[in-house]
């Protein structure tokens, strides 16, 4: 399984921003609020981040021998913070076009505050997948010395 990539969190921190973008300059085009997502949806982010945090910890318990935990199940952890980590840079890039103009127009405002929460929380599940995904690393395999498949003549 590969690691996760710098360049790949950082293009989808791009790609949000520029759908966050995108959507903002329709929204305030009509009129309308900037697309920034409720306080509410820290509920779910944070319910993330706990359950894969846990998973994580219960992964590594297992590679140290302290717990069992099956191998498919550690596979999925590792993607499941893997995917977390790709969706909070998600989350930060749509929120950060909103940040930016939110603060040039009219500095504080409920509005910027809940957009700077919510980027937080992007960044605390990019941050929580990588712990994880160095939680799930396997402990080098003992190899022996003394193998007996091979034909020595």
């Amino acid at each position: 399984m590969s690691k996760l990539k710098l360049r790949w969190i950082i293009l989808c921190a791009v790609i949000g921003a520029a759908a966050g973008w995108l959507t903002l300059r329709l929204f305030t085009s009509a009129g309308r609020y900037a697309p920034v997502l409720d306080y509410s949806a820290l509920f779910s982010l944070g319910a993330v981040c706990a359950v894969v945090l846990f998973l994580g910890i219960r992964v590594k318990r297992s590679s140290m021998g302290k717990a069992h935990f099956e191998p498919i199940a550690a596979a999925r952890t590792l993607v499941l913070a893997q995917a977390s980590a790709y969706a909070g840079a998600v989350i930060t890039g749509w929120h950060v076009p909103s940040l930016l103009t939110l603060w040039l127009a009219n500095g504080q405002s409920p509005t910027f505050t809940r957009a700077l929460v919510l980027a937080g929380a992007g960044i605390l599940m990019v941050i929580v997948g990588y712990i994880v995904q160095h939680l799930c690393k396997l402990p080098p395999e003992d190899t022996d010395d003394n193998n007996e498949s091979v034909v020595t003549e």
